[in-house]
């Protein structure tokens, strides 16, 4: 078998290496810490019941204090899909959360008409509509177990927006 024939079954994996930066392993106190997101992860998910959800993780960056410069990743933004007219279903209350963070980053939603009722469209994260924005997220120890044992890092979550009124300078 050829080498090329061997990277198109494995979806053309690259020779690329594997790195570690120290600046990676930044430790944060759990606490509430002003940030400016400053990139965008989006994942398409299938939950356990057969929903689809577009899962998006932004990264922060540290504006103020000890940790001013680190960065950290959200644990997960959930954005559940349906049909519109499909009114009962079960992930609706989840996208509760979804459109509170679009109100936090100032998002607007778009007005539509299904079968009579007026619903709001819930548009997607993208880089371009969240990368910059200052917020504040709540840190936390995000515990999970793996092969390997326990594992523990840190994860993020929007917590409100923030309204910088000092300039940079700390």
């Amino acid at each position: 078998m050829s080498d090329d024939l061997f990277d198109d079954i494995l979806g053309g994996a690259s020779n690329a290496d594997a790195y570690y930066h120290e600046e990676q392993d930044v430790s944060l106190d759990d606490g509430t810490y002003p940030a400016t997101v400053i990139d965008l992860n989006k994942s398409n998910v299938t939950t356990k019941f057969g929903t689809t959800a577009d899962l998006f993780k932004p990264t922060y960056q540290i504006a103020r204090g000890k940790n001013k410069g680190a960065t950290v990743s959200d644990k997960g933004i959930w954005r559940f899909k349906s049909e519109p007219s499909d009114a009962r279903n079960k992930s609706s209350r989840g996208n509760v959360i979804y459109k509170s963070i679009l109100d936090i980053l100032s998002i607007d939603l778009e007005q539509v008409e299904v079968d009579g009722i007026i619903m709001r469209r819930l548009p997607e994260l993208t880089k371009e509509n969240v990368v910059g924005k200052k917020v504040l997220i709540s840190v936390q120890d995000d515990d999970y177990k793996s092969n390997y044992g326990r594992l523990a890092s840190k994860v993020a979550m929007i917590h409100s927006e923030w309204v910088d009124d000092k300039s940079e300078s700390n």
